[in-house]
């Protein structure tokens, strides 16, 4: 017995897009490692936690269990777009609104952010 044509037009529309996303992710970090990491002078603008995956309705409570993603927003002192990086909890407990120092990335990943010395009047 044959399936249905409209099963396996299904399962190949499936298949293509998994494939177009694994070497999007693929071309996106190897653009990562070949970028130069750039150091900036910037600002920690906000930052958030949220659960993953974001499916819960307003009305829901938190669940203890859900996994949270933390994100940071930082802008550059100079000029230029914000920039949002996911980070891990510790990482992020660190950081607080207002900080300033010196963010490293390399293209579009996090590598680190060295909070310089508060200024002495």
């Amino acid at each position: 017995m044959k399936p249905p044509i409209i099963f396996m037009l299904f399962l190949l529309m499936i298949a293509l897009l998994a494939g177009r996303q694994f070497f999007r992710q693929r071309d996106e970090s190897v653009k990562n490692d070949l970028a130069p990491v750039e150091i900036i002078q910037a600002e920690v603008k906000s930052k958030r936690e949220y659960p993953w995956p974001n499916t819960r309705s307003r009305q829901r409570e938190h669940i203890a269990a859900e996994q949270m993603r933390y994100e940071v927003v930082f802008q550059p002192l100079n000029s230029g777009a914000d920039f949002t990086a996911r980070l891990d909890r510790a990482v992020w407990l660190a950081l607080n609104p207002g900080d300033r120092g010196e963010l490293r990335r390399q293209g579009t990943r996090f590598v680190s952010f060295t909070r310089s010395a508060p200024r002495q009047l």
